[in-house]
């Protein structure tokens, strides 16, 4: 049995209901016909009339609604229910107290079962004094009640100015909450709901008024601690953890447990910028994950970590330490080296090489893939293009773009101009086809065929060729072969190292050899460690082979910059 949920058949039934009550935020139930079915201590605490006197009565005796904002009647109570999904938040609505006083509230709604919703609202009445405008208050998480993320994003980047203008320093806490997919899937996203809810809470109550917490999305939560620094950052974090650990969600004869990992980062410590700080969040809450969950990492693990490896990246980036390592590629039936494909790797600052597996999770996690895909490729249209010139024949030059980098149109202008000033340059000598090979990999383009199509049209209007790399792993389609003008097809190597060893796959690099025939494509096979494997390949009739047996990536002693 999972450690997130137990039995106790000693424990009293906990209804939303119960739950809700511990709220700090006012909450008030109500039925399909917009009538109130129960109200909590705080939204008692702010009507100041006993429960008694609302039960049963419509909602929008309560609430008046603002002009744009929609009227809280039963035809928005039953499409929320049965859309099962939240609505708001609403802002500077009115809210009736007793002696017919009124105060400014924001609220949302937010099913709790079939036939019940519940509407959780926010005194804003304090934010008039200030006269602080609509656009200026601050956007709320309706399930939650805590800021959302664009909210305290704009709290992070107004607090670094302030931290920055006087040199204080400050802590940023990155929670996620350990495998609440699998709570969602036992318990149901009610009892999931309902946990986020008291988890934050919780939070208030544990951090109190001075900091700023949010809902980052789906079970994270980001905490920015203003002037904290970060030895008391690491003794917060630690109280938040035990909280979490210690606390039970009880639900029919069950009790639900969960955990948090939470990731640290201090203002300067980590980085001079927000983006800083939160990447370094990021790879440490990354860091705890893997390393088991429950626990707390940051910058203090440097050696071997996932935050090491981040940082080295980042800097790496940083300090144009990113370059291509060629790789060749040698046709199977003359053995001569018909092409290359450039791999990326970090320079350490003493000049030793990381290979990519060793930094490239990192990079998809921290979303950087995009910049090394970038960097390699205009390396390798600069080397092209300085061989040509230099009087070699050109010959294909393989780089691989991320489903990252077709999300960034920039960077793909960017290769895109420099492949063009590269080419007007080599003049005539190029002859008629252009050496880059754009190489994206099926799962990138079985995601959004059509999206892949559409930003790819640059690359393939201008005369650059698509190979389609690891075909054959994973969910393998010929939708692309059909609808992309693929020139070269790169048949994964885990099935290319079964090849002299097992039939049913000799036959499958047969099949696909018969497919990429037809449709007059290049093979190629990839791993290829040793001859007899050429020479499987080569009776299959695959075109070219790139592995380590014709040879390691190697790098250029020159770098090649515009």
């Amino acid at each position: 049995m999972s450690n997130h949920v137990r039995d106790n058949p000693a424990s009293p039934y906990l209804s939303g209901e119960q739950l809700l009550n511990r709220l700090q935020d006012g909450a008030i139930g109500i039925d399909r016909e917009a009538k109130i079915t129960f109200i909590n201590p705080a939204a008692w605490q702010v009507l100041g009339q006993s429960t008694e006197q609302y039960l049963g009565k419509p909602v929008a005796d309560i609430f008046t609604a603002q002009p744009q904002s929609p009227t809280l009647n039963s035809a928005l109570i039953q499409q929320c229910l049965e859309q099962k999904k939240s609505f708001g938040p609403y802002r500077r609505q009115q809210l009736k107290k007793s002696g017919h006083q009124t105060i400014t509230v924001d609220f949302s709604i937010t099913p709790l079962d079939s036939t019940t919703a519940v509407i959780i609202f926010h005194d804003v009445s304090h934010l008039e004094r200030y006269d602080i405008s609509l656009n200026q208050l601050p956007n709320f998480d309706p399930l939650t009640g805590l800021l959302n993320r664009d909210a305290i994003q704009q709290n992070l980047t107004e607090l670094h100015l302030q931290h920055k203008a006087s040199g204080k320093p400050y802590t940023v806490l990155l929670l996620d909450l350990d495998r609440f997919k699998l709570i969602n899937d036992s318990y149901g996203h009610s009892a999931g709901d309902l946990l986020l809810q008291h988890i934050a809470n919780q939070l208030k109550q544990l951090l109190g008024e001075r900091e700023y917490i949010g809902r980052w999305g789906g079970e994270e939560f980001l905490c920015i601690l203003p002037e904290v620094d970060f030895e008391t950052g690491l003794k917060i974090a630690e109280q938040i953890r035990k909280g979490i650990a210690n606390f039970s969600l009880s639900t029919g004869q069950r009790e639900i447990f969960t955990t948090t990992s939470i990731g640290v980062a201090n203002y300067s410590q980590d980085g001079k910028h927000v983006a800083d700080i939160l990447r370094v969040a990021d790879a440490a809450l990354y860091e705890a994950k893997r390393a088991g969950r429950d626990r707390i990492s940051s910058s203090r693990e440097k050696h071997g970590s996932f935050l090491s490896i981040a940082t080295q990246l980042e800097n790496a980036l940083r300090e144009n330490r990113i370059i291509p390592a060629y790789q060749p590629l040698i046709d199977l039936q003359t053995g001569e080296q018909v092409a290359d494909e450039a791999l990326a790797r970090i320079i350490s600052p003493d000049g030793e090489p990381l290979p990519a597996e060793q930094f490239i999770d990192a990079a998809v996690h921290l979303q950087l893939v995009h910049r090394i895909d970038y960097e390699v490729a205009r390396q390798a249209i600069l080397r092209c293009s300085n061989s040509v010139l230099q009087g070699e024949s050109p010959h294909p030059h393989f780089v691989n773009i991320s489903a990252e980098l077709l999300r960034h149109p920039q960077l793909i202008q960017g290769i895109l101009d420099t492949a063009l000033q590269e080419c007007k340059a080599c003049g005539d000598r190029l002859g008629n086809e252009k050496p880059l090979v754009i190489e994206i990999t099926e799962q990138a383009l079985l995601h959004n065929l059509g999206e892949a199509r559409k930003i790819l049209a640059p690359f393939l209007d201008f005369g650059l060729r698509l190979a389609i790399d690891d075909f054959g792993v994973g969910y393998s389609s010929l939708n692309y072969l059909s609808d992309l003008p693929v020139s070269f097809l790169k048949i994964d190597g885990q099935l290319i190292r079964r090849v002299t060893t097992e039939p049913r796959v000799r036959a499958i690099v047969k099949g696909i050899q018969g497919i990429a025939s037809d449709l007059d494509l290049i093979t190629v096979g990839e791993f290829v460690e040793d001859q007899p494997t050429v020479e499987a390949l080569r009776e299959i009739g695959i075109n070219w082979g790139q592995g380590y047996y014709f040879g390691k990536p190697r790098i250029l002693h020159e770098r090649f910059d515009i």
